[in-house]
């Protein structure tokens, strides 16, 4: 349950300084929104996938439509009054990334409205959740997970409100560093990793950029390196990260092995211009995997 943006993406030489205007390379438009990013991601990965999210009555969310039918079917999407969400992202040279988004249809999801879209939520499914929701809603919905005996997952970002209270709710989480420094007030990933624990949470997920990513928990740590690769655009590394670990984890993997997957379904995302243009396709998931998740 999350966001669909749509995604207007600018490559410049650099990122602007503050009231600098710069002109850019190219532009280009398509889907996005984590929501979105990371249901595609987990439906290319053979993961029986559902996604809940409001769209506009406009152009952009009958776009939106049209995808999701053809990759992900069986999705919920809620037409509201406001206007299918945006997103600009400006991509400088070697990959760096600001983003600017917009919320509003997001934010009309009321938690009467989350819990009526799950009603059908059952013991074993896991639900999904970014931090584009309010914070109401985000609570009613891990509060019905909690009470159907489904597994919550969790990527706040944005951070816009305070997520303390609901760490015990949380069975995974996944946070770069920055946001674990935000989070949890600590100066290290390792302080980071043990204030949120402590607080309740069952499992953190910390991309760390070019030094890798970790896996923690109350059992211990465990880490891998970051691929090599020339980065292209960072944009959505994170949520194909997100949704590739996801669906290794659900397939019965190890952390350490899921870390390795999402490592490498990230470095094919990094590579490449755009957001879902960069994303892997089934096929290379499934390379990802081992051939374990089928590419038909």
């Amino acid at each position: 349950m999350g966001n669909v943006t749509e995604d207007h993406t600018f490559a410049v030489d650099r990122l602007p300084r503050a009231g600098e205007t710069r002109l850019a390379r190219s532009h280009r438009t398509e889907l996005g929104g984590k929501g979105l990013n990371q249901a595609l991601i987990l439906a290319r990965a053979d993961i029986a996938t559902r996604l809940v999210a409001p769209i506009g009555r406009d152009a952009p969310g009958r776009a939106a439509r049209a995808m999701v039918a053809a990759e992900i079917p069986g999705a919920t999407l809620i037409e509201t009054d406001a206007p299918t969400d945006r997103s600009i992202i400006t991509v400088a040279e070697g990959g760096e990334n600001s983003i600017l988004s917009t919320a509003a249809a997001a934010r009309s999801m009321t938690p009467a409205a989350a819990v009526a879209a799950l009603a059908d939520l059952s013991p074993g499914d896991t639900v999904l959740l970014q931090g584009n929701l309010t914070r109401p809603t985000t609570r009613s919905v891990l509060e019905l997970a909690r009470a159907r005996r489904a597994a919550t997952v969790a990527n706040p970002s944005p951070i816009e409100w305070d997520w303390t209270p609901l760490w015990p709710l949380l069975d995974l989480v996944f946070v770069n560093a920055p946001e674990l420094a935000h989070l949890s007030g600590a100066r290290d990933t390792t302080g980071g990793c043990r204030a949120l624990l402590d607080l309740g949470l069952r499992e953190l997920v910390v991309t760390l950029g070019a030094d890798g990513a970790l896996a923690a928990s109350r059992e211990g740590t465990v880490s891998v390196s970051a691929i090599a690769v020339e980065p292209v655009d960072t944009a959505g590394a994170g949520d194909t990260f997100c949704g590739a670990y996801l669906a290794a984890t659900l397939r019965g993997r190890s952390p350490e092995a899921a870390l390795g997957i999402a490592a490498s379904a990230a470095a094919l995302t990094v590579g490449r211009p755009g957001t879902h243009g960069a994303f892997p396709d089934r096929t290379e998931l499934s390379a990802c995997f081992g051939d374990q998740v089928a590419s038909s």
